[in-house]
This record gives C-alpha cells, sequence and structure tokens, in this order.
C-alpha cells in the first residue's frame, strides 16, 4: 500500500493546528503519518504539541531555529517525509485547514496517474461557500509586467500601475492549485526533491505550476475530495494583516516567478527553433 506523509507547517497558532491535525487522524483505510514542523514560533506552540502528540508513534515533530516561511518550512517536513518515512505521497496542508471526509487521503491517491505531479481538491470555506479557483500569470512577459506593477504599487506611482494594469487585462491567467492544500506525487519526485525553495511567502503556487509545466506534469483537482479552509489564519501572527508588509513579501518573492518563467519562455523559444 502506498504510503502518505503529510506535512502540516505550524506557526505560533498552535491551537488550529490541534484541530487540522485532529482531523487527520480520523483518515480510514490507508497507511499514513503526520509531520508537524513548528517554523520556529517564539512562544510555547512547540511545546504544547509535543505535550498533545509527542506519545502518538505517528506523528513526527520538527522544530526550526527560525521562522523560514512556506517553502522552506514545508521542504524540511517534505525532506523528512521522503528520507526517513520512505512517503510515495507528501500532502502540504495549511494549518487553518481541516479534512471532512474520513476517506480524503485515498481520495486524493485514487486520483493519481500518469505524469500527475501534483493532485488537489474543492475546497470549502468556513460558511459552505466553495473557493473560487486561483488563476494567475504563468508566462513571460505578462509575469513581468504584473511585477512592475507591484513595483509602482508599492512606491506610489499610480499612473505607471494603471498603464501596467490596462497591458495585463489584455493577458491570459492560468489556472493554478491553491496552495492551501497540494498532494506531491511520486511522478513529481522523479524530477523534484522539493519545492522551490528561495521564496519566504507568496507565489509558491505559481512556481510550483512552473516546475510542473518544465517537468512535463500535469496539475489535478479533483471534485469528489473535500477539504474546509478558515482562511487568512497564518497571515495575523507574520505581518498582523498589514498591507504593506504583505505587498512586500509578494515583491520579495514574485520576482522568482519572473525569472523561471523567463527561463521557460527562453527554453520554448529554443524548441520553436529547432522544429
Amino acid at each position: 500500500m502506498e504510503k502518505v506523509a503529510v506535512v502540516v507547517l505550524n506557526y505560533m497558532n498552535y491551537q488550529e493546528t490541534f484541530q487540522c491535525v485532529d482531523s487527520i487522524l480520523l483518515q480510514q483505510k490507508i497507511n499514513f503519518e503526520i509531520i508537524i514542523v513548528d517554523n520556529g514560533s517564539s512562544n510555547e506552540a512547540c511545546r504544547e504539541l509535543r505535550k498533545r502528540y509527542g506519545k502518538n508513534e505517528i506523528i513526527h515533530i520538527l522544530k526550526s531555529n527560525k521562522n523560514y516561511g512556506f517553502a522552506k518550512g514545508n521542504n524540511i517536513g517534505i525532506n523528512y517525509a521522503r528520507r526517513r518515512l520512505s512517503a510515495d505521497f507528501v500532502l502540504l496542508l495549511n494549518s487553518d485547514t481541516e479534512l471532512i471526509q474520513d476517506d480524503y487521503l485515498s481520495k486524493l491517491v485514487s486520483n493519481y496517474g500518469a505524469n500527475v505531479g501534483v493532485i488537489s481538491s474543492k475546497i470549502i470555506q468556513k460558511r459552505g461557500l466553495i473557493q473560487e479557483k486561483y488563476y494567475e500569470y504563468v508566462e513571460f512577459p505578462e509575469t513581468l509586467l504584473l511585477y512592475l506593477q507591484l513595483i509602482c504599487d508599492d512606491c506610489g506611482f499610480g499612473e505607471f500601475s494603471k498603464k501596467f494594469d490596462q497591458l495585463l487585462k489584455k493577458a491570459k491567467k492560468t489556472e493554478v492549485l491553491h496552495g492551501s492544500c497540494l498532494m506531491l506525487t511520486p511522478a513529481f519526485f522523479e524530477h523534484y526533491d522539493m519545492l522551490y525553495s528561495k521564496t519566504f511567502l507568496y507565489s509558491e503556487e505559481v512556481l510550483l505550476y512552473i516546475y510542473c509545466q518544465n517537468a512535463g506534469l500535469i496539475q489535478k483537482q479533483t471534485e469528489e475530495a473535500v477539504i474546509l479552509h478558515k482562511g487568512k489564519q497564518s497571515s495575523k501572527y507574520l505581518y498582523e494583516n498589514r498591507g504593506s508588509i504583505k505587498r512586500k513579501h509578494q515583491i520579495a518573492s514574485y520576482k522568482y516567478v519572473v525569472w523561471e518563467s523567463f527561463k521557460a519562455y527562453l527554453r520554448n523559444m529554443h524548441k520553436m527553433k529547432c522544429v
């Protein structure tokens, strides 16, 4: 039977992580273990997590010495899952999610097939609303235009920002999977060891999409599996929901989207010339 490792990244809000992990423990008919990565919490989070789960043999609690952000924090768990637990599939869950089906993991795994690099599910919010699908610019030069618009917004150059916005309205967006629940598959691990690791926060989903495109993999969202996503919980602890700090994180991360999409653009141009 395939083995699934579920990685839950905790930062400060351990009560929320309790709810997430307790919901995972109800999963049936699948071989799974749970990895909680405490991402440098400065409060009592790690102590409380160990007090609650320390004696559970299928729960592994790791603590980093600082907050490494989303990608690097999850990569700690991915590395442990692959090297120590020999997991075939690794599910990355936000701590503000809850599994509301006891066969959620098995439903994700059953949707694995040839060239499927990442699997996700339907996401509902607290009031039962279905979370809207997530569309982003993934191709160059549109990624560059958005990056310049973000910089103009941050610097107060409103007129320039409007011009970039007009150009972007003519550009195509692509559906990418939401970062709150992402299952990395054996096909993904044939090409990559972990997530793109240079970002701190934001743009991880777009970079994961570009990773998959570069490797000839597809991303799949199944409607039969459903997860609850409470949303915007970790941002209260990371930057107190302040827009200015959020923008700075977005800009710092998005430059890597521009770079990676540019490299993909050059590769595609080279392929076209060779045909």
